[in-house]
């Protein structure tokens, strides 16, 4: 049974964000194919452990697109915007933000053998704003663009 599982899971780690409870789900369901005469049990945590250190099952990230930022750059604009922050309230220095929400991507972490590389994701996503002064003590509504 174990060997069909491992068997199944190289096979599928590539195309599939593999976590835990999927593992012990396509246990019970090969220990229910090949031994049909053992009664069904649910597989514990501890027997999930085990079976990612036997075959070196370890979680990873999956990486996509990464950016930089010119550290030089930020470090030298610092002092001219600390300057021109410093003739404002706290109250009265407002920070807005746009971000998305991408209610339909999978995640990027999975169980796998070694570090895999990262499938294309569905990118369909709400643009959202968020809004609040330096002090925390004025918090726009979040806003839903588009």
């Amino acid at each position: 049974m174990e060997t069909a599982l491992y068997k199944w899971f190289l096979t599928y780690q590539y195309q599939v964000n593999m976590s835990g409870d999927l593992i012990k789900e396509k246990t019970a369901y090969f220990l229910a194919e090949l031994y049909p005469r053992y009664v069904a049990f649910e597989f514990s945590n501890g027997w999930l452990e085990a079976f990612k250190n036997r075959h070196t099952i370890k979680s990873y990230r999956r990486f996509g697109e990464s950016g930089s930022v010119n550290m030089a750059l930020i470090e030298e604009s610092l002092p001219q915007i600390r300057l021109t922050l410093d003739q404002y309230e706290r109250r009265d220095i407002y920070n807005m933000d746009e971000t998305g929400l991408f209610y339909r991507m999978q995640a990027d972490n999975s169980l796998a053998t070694k570090q895999l590389e990262r499938r294309k994701q569905n990118k369909e996503r709400l643009k959202l704003a968020v809004c609040c002064n330096a002090n925390g003590s004025d918090k726009l509504p979040l806003l839903v663009i588009g």
